[in-house]
């Protein structure tokens, strides 16, 4: 009976130290992804600023630059105006600091966009400059480009944090 009492006492300590185990383990698992949350909120707090700057560029360029006949106003504007503050918004965008490794290819996809932009808006200041129109065209598929790669951002960024079961909503900048 004594051996009975010592082999179901065993089992049950197995058991209790297996369900601990478990428990800690999911525990753990839970902290990872507050945390991972976390990291992932402080990136959105980063990053919105710079991404609505960058968008403040581009809307202020089109309500001045694409509608202007005069070229070299046109050409004046981007250059003292557009091109500076996207340049600050590439360096901006640069200077955010990663702690959570799965947000990098976001992340990197994010800077090659508003780099893509800032190519974008050069060729079209070249373009305005010149009077060059193959030029203000190629600014066009470069502006196409950055579209997609900020497209690819988005997805992302997306599915990060819906892996972290952290629900985001990307809004439209018009």
């Amino acid at each position: 009976m004594k051996i009975a009492k010592t082999i179901v006492l065993v089992v049950c300590l197995l058991v209790v130290g297996s369900v601990l185990t478990a428990c800690s383990e999911l525990v753990d698992k839970i902290n990872e992804q507050a945390d991972a949350q976390d990291e992932i909120i402080s990136y959105i707090e980063a990053s919105n600023p710079v991404i609505q700057a960058a968008a403040d560029a581009e809307v202020a360029a089109d309500e001045f630059v694409f509608g202007e006949e005069d070229l070299d106003r046109a050409h004046a504007f981007l250059v003292e105006t557009t091109i500076p503050a996207l340049e600050k918004v590439v360096a901006d965008t640069e200077a955010i600091v990663l702690t959570l490794e799965p947000l990098q290819s976001s992340h990197d996809k994010l800077i090659e966009a508003h780099k893509k932009l800032l190519e974008a808006y050069s060729t079209y200041a070249e373009g305005f400059y010149n009077g060059d129109e193959s030029l203000l065209e190629k600014g066009d598929k470069l502006y196409e480009e950055y579209g997609a790669i900020s497209e690819e951002h988005e997805v992302l960024f997306t599915e990060l944090a819906d892996e972290y079961r952290l629900e985001v909503e990307i809004e439209e900048i018009e």
